[in-house]
């Protein structure tokens, strides 16, 4: 069984949200690039049907644009077949009792390439398409780190965001 998220309710809960100025991603592997399944859909035959198993935790971000105007996504990685695939668990909570719902986010190939690598470069790809397609800006807050520390998503998000940091 997957636990779920943990979404901070106290600053106390809040994991520290500056990175360590020396921190290093590990380096991207040769011809490696993620795709965004929201702007490049896998094709249907390698798809997955159902919810993902064998996943590992990456962490959580959240922006928070106004009430009732948020997003907070859990990503996980899970390798499949030839891919690695990145999934985003999210709370629907447009429903009378709010349900964990899983999402394809992006993915890529496997051959050579190991999980800190894809995870990284995975989220990396994707929040650069949809911060070229749909104009995404800079998270609000890490709610969690997972396999991904609080410093390296915060790295990861200096690459995408470059002049901009954030809220808290």
């Amino acid at each position: 069984m997957i636990d779920n998220p943990k979404i901070p309710m106290i600053p106390e809960e809040v994991p520290p949200q500056t990175g360590q100025n020396d921190i290093k991603l590990v380096p991207r592997p040769k011809s490696f690039q993620g795709i965004c399944n929201y702007m490049h859909p896998m094709n249907e035959k390698d798809h997955p049907s159902g919810s993902p198993r064998n996943v590992e935790y990456l962490g959580s971000v959240e922006w928070a644009w106004g009430p009732g105007h948020d997003r907070l996504d859990s990503y996980y990685l899970n390798p499949r077949g030839k891919y690695w695939l990145l999934w985003i668990r999210w709370l629907d909570d447009n429903e009378w009792q709010p349900k964990w719902k899983w999402t394809l986010y992006a993915y890529g190939p496997q051959k050579g390439v190991n999980a800190k690598a894809a995870a990284t470069y995975l989220l990396m790809d994707a929040w650069m398409a949809e911060k070229e397609k749909s104009s995404l800006d800079h998270f609000f807050l890490i709610d969690e780190a997972g396999s991904l520390s609080a410093a390296e998503l915060t790295e990861i998000a200096e690459v995408v965001w470059p002049d901009e940091s954030t809220v808290v």
